[in-house]
């Protein structure tokens, strides 16, 4: 009989203080930017997101809560306390708070491209939609660009999380092969 050769795994994970010091100093240019979003699981899971990706902020779009709900807090983790987050209700505000930033709206429009297709600027705003209207036609008309997911079966949207966790991952590997990798 044949003894199975054991593998010898080890923990990778870097020290969490030192790392945090090396992700704060070199973030990816990227705001989420959330646009009335109802679902606190939702909010939690894109706070996930955004630190898992390593993006600068993420602004909150008219939305009525001045902090992320108890049931975000919970879904999102130790992420809250991680991603600068700021809430903005005029266009004016959002200009101030985002200059000389390319925006870019996660939404299936007659000129959107598939996400896979776009190519990213020095820095970006990420506009994803309400879960139930999409994203706001105001900020719609705002954006430089729109990127959609392409749907292969029936549905023409997936949630708001999903969807955008498949564009910012692609968005921050686009930003990791520019050189702002951290290992």
């Amino acid at each position: 009989m044949k003894e199975e050769k054991a593998y010898d795994f080890s923990d990778l994970r870097p020290d969490p203080h030192r790392r945090l010091i090396e992700i704060n100093a070199n973030r990816f240019p990227i705001t989420l930017v959330l646009d009335r979003l109802l679902e606190p699981a939702n909010v939690g899971m894109l706070f996930r997101l955004g630190e898992a990706c390593r993006i600068e902020r993420i602004i909150f779009w008219k939305m009525e809560s001045t902090e992320p709900s108890k049931k975000a807090v919970k879904v999102a983790r130790a992420a809250v306390q991680q991603i600068p987050f700021l809430h903005v209700h005029t266009v004016r505000a959002l200009q101030e708070a985002l200059p000389d930033t390319h925006w870019v709206a996660l939404e299936y429009t007659n000129r959107s491209i598939p996400y896979h297709q776009f190519r990213i600027p020095e820095s970006l705003a990420l506009f994803v939609g309400n879960e139930q209207r999409g994203l706001d036609p105001e900020l719609l008309t705002l954006a430089r660009e729109s990127i959609h997911l392409p749907m292969y079966g029936l549905n023409t949207s997936i949630n708001v999380a999903c969807a955008t966790s498949v564009a910012l991952y692609r968005i921050a590997q686009q930003f990791a092969q520019k050189g702002n990798s951290l290992s």
